[in-house]
């Protein structure tokens, strides 16, 4: 197989007495690192996070807030900021639950966007973990997902995901099915294949692996090609510190 290109990500982290501050940086390449904070919370009731990028002089932030009733509302500006203010997301997304069938509900009034989502616990079934129906607007899509439960063979646990989306009303999207299988090998160790038809980009599947040692957490992936090649590929390096 032809392995084709490789590309190294390192991610370090440091745990905070709020949330964790990171280093990102490509191929060693410490002028292009990314700075950032995550899950950073000055209230119980709203979490922030925020990164910026020197070489490029841009940067984002994020905040969360909780406004009860099972409700979030986030506010996602990146830096430098739009000429438009109307232009900087702003998202709510509401979870309640309607006898055995949970809803989510997330709005971008600003983008005049909705994603409705109803999902059922399907495991008192014989194959099936999870279904759940999900209708996306302007995209003007209809999504099924099915999850099977995790089954047991050469002492490895499998399941499947298959989703299928169709396009509805004056929907400018395509059709697509998406089939992500996942084995767990241990609890150190995750494989994933994704594979979609129509094919994405001409590839037959996307392959990960996550491998956990101790505090060092490696994540590699790659495109398997119709040609049976091995592209695309990256391998992520990530470690926690305690201070």
């Amino acid at each position: 197989m032809d392995t084709g290109k490789s590309n190294l990500n390192s991610r370090a982290e440091i745990k905070l007495d709020s949330g964790k501050a990171y280093l990102d940086f490509d191929q060693g390449n410490l002028n292009a690192g990314k700075l950032g904070i995550k899950e950073f919370k000055p209230h119980s009731k709203v979490s922030t996070s925020l990164w910026f990028q020197p070489s490029t002089n841009k940067g984002g932030l994020e905040v969360v807030g909780d406004v009860g009733h099972d409700t979030t509302v986030t506010v996602s500006p990146n830096y430098p900021l739009p000429s438009d203010v109307m232009q900087v997301p702003v998202k709510l997304v509401t979870k309640k639950k309607v006898k055995a069938v949970d809803a989510k509900v997330t709005a971008q009034p600003l983008q005049k966007a909705v994603n409705v989502e109803l999902s059922k616990n399907l495991s008192n079934t014989k194959h099936f973990q999870k279904g759940s129906v999900t209708i996306d607007h302007p995209k003007d899509t209809i999504s099924l997902q099915l999850q099977t439960k995790q089954y047991d063979w050469q002492n490895i646990k499998h399941d499947l995901r298959l989703t299928i989306m169709t396009p509805f009303g004056n929907s400018t999207q395509s059709a697509k099915n998406t089939l992500l299988y996942t084995g767990e090998v241990n609890k150190d160790l995750k494989v994933t294949a994704e594979m979609c038809q129509p094919q994405a980009k001409g590839n037959l599947a996307k392959l990960s692996a996550k491998y956990k040692m101790g505090d060092i957490e490696a994540v590699a992936s790659c495109d398997l090609t119709g040609e049976r090649k091995l592209e695309n590929h990256n391998l992520q390096l990530k470690t926690t510190l305690d201070i």
